[in-house]
């Protein structure tokens, strides 16, 4: 079923969403998004604090079974974000991935994700290609078709959705000294095209970092790994947001394989399970849990 258009009562809804994530991004420090992947682990990183929430692709896709690679569809994604959006009052930002198309598919792409209530989404500037094959990357004066799609479908619903440009460069060349001035002339592109966020992957070393922070003319946002600095030390580098992918879903299925292996093996799951939320602080986290 197709994603209903926003109503401008939904532009509203999402519009206060969207200042929202603007002011945070543009506030001192730097702003922690963990990954949501379903309406659960949204409604966690919400109670846990968090002032806004990455959707992460990878995650919601891999829910269903699927490869990150827009296999869901930007309808049934849509939706996904919908249900997360709702269940929570802190900003929502999707992970659009390369928009479901070209040009043309900004408006529609737009629309669906403001019509589900998100503040925001990224954009990734690499170019479609076949599981496993190398990453490519649009060429620049596509991507900036894009944008500018992005910012036309903006003006014409009165929205103030918020653009988060990735930049996948270095997952493009052998080293990251091969892909940095790509990378800084990228990042400018995008933020004179309106682009309120320039999101890293594959960031690299603390150098490669702060050189980007002091190069790009807009907020910097990272896409941590697992060498990325910590947090503390992209905060001093300049960084502006961090988020983190996948990293969240590969962990809770680590957590669901290392039960279901105690069942296989030593048969005894009690110590992991002695482990595990408590059942009231879970049942918080559920509509109607707080019921006796």
């Amino acid at each position: 079923m197709a994603t209903p258009a926003p109503t401008p009562e939904t532009v509203a809804a999402a519009n206060a969403k969207s200042q929202r994530l603007r002011e945070l991004v543009n506030a001192p420090g730097i702003l922690v998004m963990p990954g949501a992947y379903d309406v659960l682990s949204a409604r966690l990183f919400e109670a846990m604090g968090f002032p806004a929430i990455q959707g992460t692709s990878g995650g919601v896709q891999a829910v269903y079974g699927l490869l990150d690679d827009e296999l869901l569809g930007r309808d049934r994604t849509a939706e996904v974000y919908r249900e997360m959006a709702a269940a929570v009052t802190v900003p929502v930002n999707a992970d659009g991935e390369k928009g479901y198309g070209g040009p043309e598919a900004m408006g529609p792409t737009v629309r669906a994700f403001v019509a589900a209530g998100c503040a925001g989404m990224n954009l990734e500037d690499s170019d479609y290609h076949p599981p496993g094959a190398p990453m490519t990357l649009l060429p620049l004066d596509a991507q900036l078709a894009k944008i500018r799609a992005v910012m036309a479908a903006k003006r014409e619903l009165g929205s103030e959705f918020f653009l988060n440009a990735r930049v996948d460069v270095f997952g493009t060349v052998p080293t990251h000294a091969d892909g940095l001035a790509e990378a800084i002339r990228r990042g400018n592109a995008y933020a004179e095209a309106g682009a309120d966020c320039i999101f890293i992957f594959r960031p690299g070393d603390a150098a490669t970092i702060g050189t980007l922070a002091r190069e790009i003319q807009a907020p910097l946002s990272v896409l941590a790994m697992e060498d990325t600095p910590t947090i503390p030390e992209l905060e001093q580098l300049g960084v502006k947001r961090v988020s983190y992918g996948t990293a969240f879903t590969r962990y809770a299925i680590t957590a669901v394989k290392r039960l279901a292996e105690e069942l296989q093996g030593s048969g005894n799951p009690g110590p992991l399970l002695r482990q595990s939320m408590p059942r009231a602080e879970f049942l918080s986290l559920l509509r109607g849990g707080d019921r006796p």
